[in-house]
């Protein structure tokens, strides 16, 4: 795994999630009251990957998340290429879920962050800065939770797999999302709609 793919996802979750114990709590829309049912573990596969309590956020009318890694399975279908288990971590508040391509060393990170009472509004803000952080535009996804936006970096040239990383960070209820890999933008989005269902 490179050291920016992490470098850049936590600091996107953490500050959403410090702005969101900002927030009071009449900016929170009424769509994001959430309900939280634990389920059993899911099982870790023989391959080394590890897992995280299964949660599943019910969000309102804008869909729900389970909030533990997904399989190899259904990550490898989303994004047309071969991802073994991923390696997942939780703390904080934060579960991540960390795959690499063997074939192509390209990179994926999914970090799952609760951060109650952030609005639409403040996921905006933090996408825009984050993109222009990167010289480049963070772009709204319609139609994916209550808030998602999109954008990829000029670094194509410098990844191994010569694809550039994109990045989509989608707010369902108090669930944040974000999806970082090397992978183009219909790719991710079309992970982005595999997770909010």
């Amino acid at each position: 795994m490179k050291p920016t793919r992490v470098a850049l996802t936590i600091p996107i979750l953490s500050l959403l999630a410090l702005a969101g114990c900002s927030s009071s709590p009449s900016s929170a829309p009424a769509t994001s009251t959430t309900k939280a049912t634990t389920a059993t573990p899911a099982s870790t596969g023989s391959s080394g990957g590890g897992s995280s309590t299964n949660t599943t956020i019910a969000a309102g009318s804008t869909g729900t998340v389970s909030e533990a890694c997904p399989t190899a399975a259904v990550v490898s279908a989303a994004l047309g290429s071969t991802y073994p288990a991923p390696q997942s971590s939780s703390g904080a508040g934060l579960v991540s879920c960390n795959y690499n391509d063997p074939n192509t060393s390209a990179n994926l990170v999914l970090g799952f962050s609760k951060a109650t009472g952030i609005t639409d509004a403040a996921l905006k803000t933090t996408a825009q800065s984050q993109a222009s952080a990167q010289n480049v535009t963070a772009s709204p996804v319609a139609g994916l939770g209550d808030a998602a936006y999109l954008f990829s970096l000029h670094d194509a040239s410098t990844n191994a797999s010569g694809v550039a990383t994109t990045v989509l960070l989608v707010k369902v209820g108090s669930t944040l999302i974000d999806i970082t890999a090397e992978a183009t933008p219909a790719e991710v989005e079309a992970l982005g709609h595999v997770l909010v269902k």
